[in-house]
């Protein structure tokens, strides 16, 4: 079973596109989550990557955040992989996430 966490989901809405891949539009629009299509991060047939492995981007980028627009291996995952270390500080600066 795939991890899902509406919390998680529901937070990339109000972050900043962390994809940043430049296209035309990048950021006009509130972000989505956008999952990771990487198998170790759970993705499979039919069904998306766990939540965790989800991160905001603006539809512009999402719309081009596949492996034909970014390269089949080391493009794509150099874009998620800077994506998810931008989102993890923002989480951190932005009090979303706390140690107690």
């Amino acid at each position: 079973m795939t991890y899902r966490n509406r919390t998680l989901l529901n937070l990339a809405h109000e972050a900043p596109c962390m994809l940043q891949l430049g296209v035309a539009g990048c950021s006009t629009n509130p972000s989505v989550p956008c999952h990771s299509d990487m198998l170790r991060h759970g993705r499979g047939a039919g069904h998306k990557s766990a939540d965790c492995f989800a991160v905001p981007g603006c539809p512009a980028c999402h719309a081009a955040f596949n492996r034909k627009n970014l390269g089949r291996d080391v493009g794509y995952e150099m874009a998620w992989l800077k994506a998810f270390e931008r989102y993890t500080v923002w989480l951190w600066e932005n009090d979303k996430i706390r140690v107690q």
